[in-house]
């Protein structure tokens, strides 16, 4: 769910997140801190006040005193404030009896500790069999009982005469902790109610380019990339306005793409043009060079009257006619075209290596020709731009595009290769027809003109070129023969 949420939301809460968590820490640090410091003073005070209750009860419990007993441990807590958590302090003999109690109620004299709260019992147990010389219990925050700490009296030769317990208010104790929280709060939520409206602006500020960014990408395709650029603002250098000036270099690569696409096309289109009507043209000769053939055979051998002649004449005429015609439609070499030089690969280069960084794929260009060679190189070139168009089109993004130009005395090599997905089997049956389509990988491929007029011009120039393509790569091979030029 909040995968799916937009950055104007995602960084806002991401920020109030973090300002909570931090004020909750700094919270929690500062409670436990306050428990502690409370902790060890109320334990310093409990042991400081056992200390004096032991050397100040041993003599009235040597001596059987009750009285004097219960006057000195009722002064502690009669003369504490408000703010001393002490509670009551309970005197116990070596049989773990009340001996005095300042609450007679609630721990009334010679009943045994089994008789009275847990929280005497858990002292004396813990003072009889640990042999400690003091005990402290500090309950947690949740805990339901109060704080108690004790200590053993012992007589001057060593004997056990009995223990004092002291019990402290947990409620009073809590409620400093209580009170700390209070302040904490105080001096907090105000800082949260600033901090956090400021964090939802400034985290709107800081989605806001990548919103703009994602908002241009979506029309991409849809509208001219020269208006997503124009319409595309950048600052600053960070991460963010880096994104930015390579997401406006993509758009300049597109839009050249585009145009050089556009102008590929027509030239596509011209190209079929040209090669449907020497098709066609090369079928017409045929029968018309059969045609004319008769008729010379006729007045050359046979004896036809003067009214035959005329009409032979007339069908000659005619016919020369047609055959100049369809003859102006044959495209063939151009005798007068220049050779293919090393300039000329460099330009194919040029033009191409563009729309292939556009996909941050690896351009391999391995050219071995260190003179110009007898072949067209308005042919070769348009045969090879053909290739590469392809190879940009279907490499992946990250991909690898590979050429390869060897040149030998009597043929040329060309292999142009990408990676990518590959050209099933049903596609390939067709791949040099034009408009050839196919269903792959779940859609509908075009493959155009470009193909077939490379499978025309390698077909006019007495060469070969052939397809392997297997799942990741695919490689055209072109051999054109160098003598026949």
């Amino acid at each position: 769910m909040f995968s799916n949420l937009s950055y104007r939301y995602k960084i806002p809460l991401a920020l109030s997140a973090v300002i909570l968590l931090t004020e909750l820490l700094v919270t929690a640090a500062l409670v436990s801190l306050a428990l502690s410091d409370a902790r060890k003073d109320l334990e310093n005070g409990a042991q400081n006040l056992c200390r004096v209750l032991t050397l100040s009860v041993r003599d009235p419990m040597v001596k059987d005193d009750v009285w004097r007993a219960f006057e000195v441990i009722r002064t502690p807590v009669a003369v504490k404030d408000s703010t001393n958590p002490l509670k009551e302090i309970a005197l116990f003999d070596a049989q773990g009896r009340v001996y005095a109690s300042t609450a007679p109620r609630k721990a009334p004299i010679q009943t045994d500790v089994a008789q009275l709260p847990a929280e005497y019992g858990d002292v004396l147990a813990h003072l009889r069999t640990a042999g400690d010389r003091f005990y402290f219990n500090f309950p947690g925050l949740l805990a339901t009982h109060d704080v108690t700490a004790g200590t053993p009296v012992n007589s001057d030769d060593g004997g056990r005469l009995g223990y004092v317990v002291l019990v402290y208010d947990a409620n009073i104790l809590y409620g400093r902790i209580r009170s700390t929280l209070v302040k904490l709060g105080v001096a907090t939520v105000p800082a949260l109610l600033l901090l956090i409206p400021l964090g939802w602006l400034w985290g709107d500020r800081m989605a806001k380019p990548l919103l703009r960014l994602a908002s241009a990408m979506a029309r991409i395709g849809k509208e001219p990339a020269e208006k997503v650029g124009a319409e595309m603002t950048v600052r600053g250098k960070d991460e963010i306005g880096q994104l930015g000036h390579q997401f406006q270099a993509m758009l300049g690569e597109l839009a050249q793409k585009q145009a050089l696409e556009r102008e590929v096309v027509v030239s596509e289109r011209l190209a079929a043009v040209g090669r449907v009507a020497a098709g066609i043209a090369h079928e017409i000769n045929n029968p018309l060079g059969g045609m004319l053939n008769a008729i010379d055979t006729l007045n050359t051998h046979g004896t036809p009257d003067a009214q035959t002649k005329r009409t032979l004449g007339l069908l000659e005429r005619g016919l020369g006619q047609i055959r100049s015609t369809v003859a102006a439609l044959l495209v063939e070499a151009r005798l007068d075209s220049p050779a293919m030089n090393p300039s000329d690969w460099q330009d194919l280069r040029l033009l191409i290596a563009p729309q292939i960084h556009a996909k941050q794929a690896v351009f391999n260009w391995e050219v071995q020709q260190a003179e110009a060679i007898a072949l067209p190189a308005h042919l070769v070139r348009q045969l090879v731009l053909n290739l590469l168009l392809n190879a940009a089109t279907a490499v992946e993004h990250g991909g690898r595009v590979d050429v390869q130009v060897s040149a030998h005395p009597a043929e040329l090599h060309i292999t142009v290769s990408n990676t990518g997905q590959y050209i099933a089997g049903v596609a390939m049956e067709h791949l040099f027809e034009p408009f050839s389509s196919a269903w792959e990988a779940g859609e509908w491929r075009s493959y155009g003109l470009g193909l077939w007029v490379s499978y025309q011009i390698a077909t006019q120039l007495g060469g070969t070129i052939a397809v392997e393509s297997e799942p990741g790569r695919t490689f055209f091979v072109v051999m054109l023969p160098i003598a026949s030029q």
